[in-house]
């Protein structure tokens, strides 16, 4: 069942499958599960079955340099999946030990549902948060993701997950999810969530989109430095010249603060104002990070953004002092401290360009975080690299992600990778023109920014507001379960 329901993300995109996998995983459990090992056991085979087959790419990073590192393939592979699997795990057993003596099926699998929400809650948030994967993101091109523009994609993904498991048993909550689905799914059918045509635009922005598709196992080879460069440059130099020009992430292999003269050369080039990522080295605290840089037309750096959210064994290892204690990679700083984490999402401005919000490939996922930043932004700009992703559902579940950020703020969003797929989303997440997965191109588009940007009630009501105000729907019910109920039997017993 998780196998099938993995088919309802990229590259299937069968969202509307979860409502034939959900009900069916409900009678499965009311039928075949007993104890409270079968329970743990079963959520665990269901979450290996999802989890396996929609990051079935994460092994892709360990075939870049194939003689060396494919032994670690299968390793990773099984931790990560295994990892993620456990909240599914332990929903399933909760919900065996908060409703042992309860007799109503359909008191059952309502609890299942609401605790199998709080755990993919917590898997968004525990441990600095892995929200990729979650069944929400598979609804980004059906009406009914509306929602998102309201509550956000975690509460959306709870109302899914309790309408999938519940389909077919009545109750009052469960009643009250399905009417405000089919309510949601009606407003997006009337497209009222789509952008205003009327609204007055303060500015146009013309952007070049550069995708030079480089591979992975090629990209740090000190002797191709040149020819890539050479790529970026030819792909970038067209008339008529644009506001801007963007490279995806790591273009450059050197470090621009301390290449003034390659700068110069590349703006006498390019001749537009240019965005592009780069390492940054601090030498004075000795870290390393993975930044954006914005230099104008002479060359000069105008602004700098560390990157703030990290790839856990990615970037960075979260366990460093112990692997530094064990000496293991024989302490070498690059493997072990890898990058440091910037000061915190912020803003590009006064840069002769309209305000901007920089994210850096990861930094995409996480939508809570972005809420405080974006509202003095007229526009998102997501660069990225996904050649480690592989020609798989990776890049197209992360271009999935980087939609959901426009459609939840309201706001355009440039994306530009590497290999794909670099693409200009609208603010309703629509994508509007895009260059493929594994083609190299270059890509005119052009943002019509608005005077005001309205905000979304999502934006509005905040991070820590929609979190806990989520957190606290998802345990009213249980705590109704675990302490009326349980009152209410006493009594009839007595």
């Amino acid at each position: 069942m998780g196998f099938a329901l993995a088919f309802a993300q990229e590259p299937f995109n069968i969202p509307y499958l979860t409502f034939l996998v959900l009900p069916l995983v409900s009678f499965l459990v009311l039928r075949s599960l007993k104890t409270s090992k079968q329970y743990l056991l079963s959520g665990f085979a269901f979450g290996l079955g999802y989890f396996g087959l929609t990051f079935i790419w994460i092994i892709n990073p360990f075939l870049v340099d194939y003689p060396k590192n494919i032994w670690l393939a299968p390793f990773a592979y099984i931790v990560f999946v295994s990892s993620l699997s456990f909240f599914w795990a332990l929903a399933f057993y909760l919900s065996k030990c908060l409703m042992r003596d309860e007799k109503d099926n359909r008191k059952k699998i309502f609890c299942l549902s609401v605790i199998f929400a709080v755990a993919e809650l917590f898997r968004c948030y525990l441990f600095s948060g892995f929200p990729w994967g979650i069944l929400s993101y598979a609804w980004i091109d059906t009406p009914v993701s509306v929602f998102v523009t309201w509550f956000g994609p975690y509460i959306f993904n709870s109302m899914i997950i309790i309408v999938g498991f519940n389909l077919f048993y009545s109750s009052l909550p469960n009643d009250i999810f399905k009417v405000i689905f089919l309510i949601t799914a009606l407003l997006g059918l009337q497209n009222k969530y789509l952008e205003n045509d009327f609204d007055e635009i303060s500015e146009r922005l013309n952007i070049r989109l550069v995708q030079p598709n480089i591979k992975q196992k090629d990209k740090w080879k000190k002797e191709n430095e040149s020819d890539h460069i050479k790529i970026l440059i030819d792909l970038s130099n067209k008339s008529p010249k644009p506001d801007l020009v963007v490279w995806p992430e790591t273009s450059v292999y050197w470090l621009p603060e301390e290449n003034p003269e390659k700068l110069k050369f590349i703006a006498e080039k390019v001749k537009s104002p240019l965005i592009f990522g780069a390492l940054r080295f601090n030498r004075d605290n000795k870290k390393l990070f993975n930044a954006v840089f914005l230099i104008n037309r002479e060359g000069k750096i105008k602004s700098i953004y560390d990157k703030t959210f990290l790839v856990p064994f990615g970037e960075y290892f979260p366990l460093k002092g112990l692997l530094k204690f064990l000496n293991i990679f024989n302490n070498s700083y690059r493997l072990i401290d890898g990058f440091s984490s910037g000061t915190g999402l912020t803003l590009i401005k006064n840069s002769g360009l309209p305000n901007l919000l920089p994210l850096i490939c990861y930094e995409a996922l996480f939508s809570n975080e972005i809420l405080g930043k974006v509202k003095e932004a007229k526009w998102i700009l997501n660069i990225t690299n996904d050649a480690w992703f592989g020609n798989g559902g990776g890049p197209k579940q992360h271009l999935n992600i980087a939609r959901m950020r426009a459609l939840e703020n309201n706001i355009p969003l440039i994306r530009v990778s590497n290999n794909g797929i670099s693409a200009k989303i609208s603010q309703n997440g629509t994508i509007e023109k895009f260059i493929p997965l594994n083609k190299k191109g270059s890509l005119d588009v052009q943002l019509s920014l608005r005077v005001k940007r309205e905000s979304t009630y999502y934006a509005n009501i905040g991070k820590n507001v929609s979190a806990y105000f989520h957190l606290m729907l998802l345990l009213l019910p249980l705590l109704y379960y675990s302490v009326f109920n349980n009152r209410k039997k006493g009594e009839q017993s007595g």
